[in-house]
């Protein structure tokens, strides 16, 4: 296990120690010798438009849409080192723009990404077993009619969510015959970044015909064809069901005779049709819902990750634009800051909504919600919701100049980075203009990649406490204390300092209160531990002595209330 940062805001990136000792899935229990990667897996296939649309941007012949392999890279824990026979999945959805590397204008697009393989290494090693899967890709960015830039891009994220249907109907078919993976069919977990945030979401709550029709309320044609207004820009009779897993024979006369409407492909590949797609948990990291509707009371849990100033992906509920062109995409889309509340609310998120989470990434995450802070032209509220983790970086100008993805590095002098953005003039390489908006690559490659592996060691220390109460897996029981939960209150009235401490920290009572009467210290797992703390009047006095380094919570109690506070020995 890496250590832990807060990452809340831009520069304040600060030390705090591992705070479990070695347990798996919340720590790393693995080597990087005791993990095997398994390289371009064909999962499927399926009809693809990427290579029509990449040869029409480029002002060639046109070429027509083809049926192409999916591929995927599988880290795992070295099956002969592992003794769990059931393991769970995470499917990995890297980003990308539903195009290519360069033709997206960046380095990163594919399972190749340097975020992906360390988001993936990071997972084998904890004791998942985790699939990078490269997904669909082709929709027009370019085009003057919205909704051709609609219809485009959300038919490629239903591809999308097809294609990590298949993936996971894959892995289960695998688990009923060879069971080369060992996966734990009943609990699998789709963590979507960027693009594959929106094929993730697409994949969990994209469940009924009238979520991309006619949608209620405001923006309610949005997925609708001005020319036949009651007609979806999704023909699910060309490109297959929800599931994708009706076969569908090829037919490009359509498409043909309409001079190259995307929309107008038909085929589809049913891959493992006999096999289920549902998944356990959605972790959305820096994507957006096509539409808030399509959140519903008793779906599946979902976590949300996301930069608030996200300049690619509405945070709230906002419009997504083609940062180039600054044309929208997708009005009225919806983003961590809006989805994770409303799954909260409604439910969803109850199997680790009300669990006792003491680690500093979930405290500084907690302590940022609901503020407003300024984003042009006017503010934007961090949210709150159990799970939503925000992260709140230095405000750039012009907008599109915002960090939105923190957790991204990459090589300047891999060819992909290398190359020029298709279009540009003066002529500037992907990384040069992937890098206006990340100002630790803008600094060095070392930088980038130093400050990127900090927010992903932090994300990694965020999800995995709610990955294991969502999954219901014994871990859980580490923060289920029912008692502790109950008095996890008024932290408003407390100050702590120094926090994280070395070996004395204090706890004092804001306003006018009570005696403190009595006090008590527990571990993580809720275990009372046997300390002299000190009662200097107002506040309290705890010496670290010999306690292990980590997270503790100290409870406080007068004649009229009762206090918990969360404490950090280093």
């Amino acid at each position: 296990m890496k250590k832990v940062y807060n990452l809340l805001a831009a520069g304040m990136l600060v030390c705090l120690g591992g705070q479990l000792h070695a347990q798996r899935y919340l720590t790393e229990v693995f080597t990087d010798d005791q993990i095997v990667i398994t390289t371009n897996v064909v999962y499927g296939q399926n009809i693809s438009v990427e290579a029509t649309v990449i040869s029409a941007m480029q002002g060639q012949p046109p070429v027509a849409p083809d049926t192409i392999e999916l591929k995927m890279d599988v880290y795992q824990p070295i099956n002969e080192i592992d003794t769990v026979e059931a393991r769970p999945l995470i499917i990995y959805l890297p980003t990308g723009d539903f195009l290519p590397p360069v033709i997206n204008g960046s380095p990163n697009g594919n399972r190749k990404d340097s975020s992906a393989v360390n988001f993936a290494r990071q997972l084998a090693k904890r004791g998942y077993v985790c699939a990078v899967v490269d997904y669909r890709k082709g929709w027009n960015p370019v085009s003057q009619n919205q909704i051709v830039r609609t219809g485009t891009i959300l038919n490629a994220a239903y591809k999308g969510q097809q294609d990590s249907k298949t993936a996971v109907r894959y892995f289960r078919d695998d688990n009923a015959h060879a069971n080369e993976y060992k996966i734990d069919p009943n609990k699998v977990v789709l963590l979507g970044e960027g693009t594959g945030g929106y094929v993730a979401m697409a994949h969990a709550f994209l469940d009924a015909p009238w979520k991309i029709g006619r949608l209620p309320g405001l923006g309610d044609d949005k997925f609708l064809r001005t020319s036949n207004p009651d007609t979806s820009v999704v023909d699910t009779n060309r490109v297959g069901n929800f599931d994708g897993t009706n076969s569908i024979t090829m037919n490009l006369m359509d498409f043909a005779l309409s001079g190259g409407d995307l929309m107008k492909v038909k085929g589809n590949v049913g891959n493992y049709p006999d096999q289920p797609s549902n998944v356990q948990l959605v972790i959305n990291l820096g994507g957006a819902l096509g539409d808030s509707s399509w959140l519903d009371p008793g779906q599946i849990p979902l976590i949300g990750i996301q930069a608030v100033r996200d300049p690619n992906a509405p945070y709230q509920i906002g419009d997504v634009i083609v940062h180039t062109t600054g044309d929208i995409v997708i009005p009225f889309a919806s983003g961590a800051g809006h989805n994770v509340k409303q799954a909260t609310d409604y439910g969803n998120n109850d199997s680790f909504a009300n669990k006792v989470y003491t680690d500093p990434v979930t405290v500084a995450a907690e302590s940022r919600y609901n503020q407003e802070i300024p984003f042009a032209p006017g503010t934007i509220n961090t949210g709150s919701g159990k799970g939503l983790l925000p992260f709140i970086l230095t405000e750039a100008s012009p907008r599109p100049y915002n960090h939105g993805g923190p957790w991204q590095f990459w090589s300047s002098t891999q060819p992909t980075a290398m190359a020029n953005v298709p279009g540009s003039n003066p002529a500037i390489t992907t990384h040069q203009a992937s890098s206006a908006s990340n100002p630790f690559m803008a600094q060095s490659d070392a930088v980038g990649r130093e400050k990127a592996l900090l927010y992903i060691d932090s994300i990694q220390q965020f999800i995995h406490p709610r990955i294991v109460c969502a999954l219901g897996l014994e871990e859980c029981a580490l923060f289920g204390n029912v008692g502790i939960a109950k008095n996890v209150v008024n932290t408003s009235n407390l100050t702590v300092y120094p926090n994280p401490a070395n070996q004395t920290v204090y706890v004092k009572l804001k306003g006018k209160s009570d005696a403190i009467t009595a006090t008590s210290l527990f571990n993580i797992t809720g275990a009372q531990i046997s300390k002299n703390i000190e009662v200097q009047g107002q506040q309290i006095k705890i010496e670290k002595g010999d306690l292990p380094s980590g997270i503790y919570l100290v409870r406080i109690q007068t004649k009229s209330a009762e206090y918990t506070a969360r404490i950090i020995f280093e």
